[in-house]
């Protein structure tokens, strides 16, 4: 029995760590390939995660590149589902705790979205996802779809005022392992991470206020994804680049946030 534990704890790790390395390539992909257009490099392009899934899979060998990408995606998945349905961390069931849990299983759905994306990729048996934009001027159809795309927006902002909140107090610093020799570099590594999050905590207001217009006016043209938000920063006014490269910077460093906890966080099992 108790290697049967010892089994499920190390493989809940593997896919944990797994997961956030995926995780940390697509959104280190976005700023990148941002900051390579700013630059004038060919393979440089303003996308979304979409996007930067594609460009990746690409440049990687063969089919090989889109099926690494699935497995990581999908272990990312899995532990969000993990952590929402069995409670590692034993937050309770507080209401504190259910709000959190159900952001996992929010998580767990929306990388699922890109599980999807990457297989229709390199297999064409999967159908894409339809985009953010479609899927509200779908529910604005809806009876009372405007006011639910209007929720929707409020719960977006939330969470980018929740991610505001964790640049700024870095709690996840409490759930990194304790590594001796390595304080400095953990240090650096924490305000990489806040200021990716923070970055990342503009990027859902700004989305969420979009799903708060589109509600407001019944129209899915106020609506914007990740691609749509970093297009439009680029064609705003003559400080428009600047603000590209900002954002595409923290992006970047969200990615790197990613990487350190595949590294260092303690994963509960």
């Amino acid at each position: 029995m108790g290697v049967v534990s010892a089994t499920g704890r190390s493989l809940v790790d593997m896919l944990a760590r797994t997961g956030y390395v995926a995780k940390g390539l697509v959104y280190l992909a976005v700023g990148v390939l941002s900051l390579m257009a700013l630059m004038g490099f060919a393979e440089g392009r303003v996308t979304g995660v979409g996007g930067a899934i594609h460009v990746m899979g690409r440049n990687m060998p063969g089919r090989w590149g889109f099926g690494l990408l699935a497995f990581g995606l999908a272990a990312h998945v899995f532990w969000r589902f993990y952590q929402a349905v069995l409670d590692p961390a034993e937050k309770g069931h507080g209401w504190r705790a259910l709000i959190q849990r159900g952001g996992f299983l929010v998580s767990a759905g929306v990388y699922l979205s890109l599980v999807m994306v990457t297989l229709s990729a390199v297999t064409g048996l999967a159908s894409s996802p339809e985009s953010s934009t479609d899927a509200a001027e779908r529910v604005l159809t809806w009876p009372g779809g405007r006011v639910l795309v209007g929720l929707v927006g409020l719960a977006v902002v939330g969470v980018g005022v929740y991610q505001c909140w964790r640049a700024l107090t870095q709690p996840f610093r409490e759930r990194w392992l304790a590594v001796e020799g390595l304080p400095a570099v953990k240090a650096v590594l924490a305000w990489i991470g806040s200021l990716g999050i923070g970055m990342r905590a503009i990027l859902f207001l700004f989305l969420g206020w979009t799903l708060l217009r589109a509600g407001w006016f019944a129209s899915s043209d106020e609506m914007a994804d990740v691609a749509t938000s970093l297009w439009r920063l680029l064609e705003s006014d003559q400080y428009g680049q600047l603000m590209l490269a900002i954002v595409a910077c923290g992006l970047s460093m969200y990615g790197v946030y990613c990487f350190s906890n595949a590294a260092l966080r303690k994963i509960e099992a």
